[in-house]
């Protein structure tokens, strides 16, 4: 069995508080799972199975420890667009255009605003970009009114009192 050693270890007194007062779930674990290699000198394995967690993930975790100190285990947000293709600038000054559009009563449709967007880039996209992009801008779908502003209720509904007729002609059965 390969046990892992800690070199800049905390007493396991330290470890155990520093585990209780943890902010989040995800730095509870990484504490955890060095106060269980400091108290019961457990293996990476074991660690991995009583956490739930792979092999791998202890190793790394004991690792930056080792080299980086404890400041990495302090849970580090993630966020932000790693894989943005347009900036948010970009993005803003794209759908001004199809407010634009949209003004002059022309339904924006994602086929068209992703075939523009891949036009700028040179590259083909996934339509989820292009819905992901009206998304995080606010936008929503609004479908047209299900129904004429100045129908007459009392006008169809004399109509449909009158089966079979249709303008001039009687229906032919």
């Amino acid at each position: 069995m390969n046990y892992i050693h800690l070199s800049n270890a905390l007493s396991t007194a330290e470890l155990q508080g520093r585990m209780k007062s943890s902010k989040d779930i995800s730095e509870h674990t990484r504490w955890h799972a060095l106060y269980l290699i400091s108290a019961f000198k457990q293996t990476a394995q074991q660690v991995a199975d009583n956490l739930a967690i792979s092999k791998e993930t202890v190793n790394k975790w004991v690792h930056n420890y080792n080299y980086y100190g404890e400041q990495s285990i302090y849970s580090h947000q993630r966020g932000g667009r790693r894989t943005a293709f347009l900036s948010w600038k970009e993005e803003e000054d794209l759908l001004a255009e199809l407010l634009n559009q949209a003004e002059q009563g022309l339904i924006v449709i994602v086929k068209a605003l992703k075939q523009e967007i891949e036009k700028r880039l040179d590259r083909t996209l996934s339509k989820d970009y292009a819905y992901d992009l009206l998304h995080r801008h606010g936008w929503r779908k609004v479908s047209p009114r299900p129904r004429h502003p100045k129908q007459d209720l009392a006008a169809q509904e004399e109509y449909k009192k009158t089966p079979g007729v249709t303008g001039n002609r009687q229906a032919e059965f």
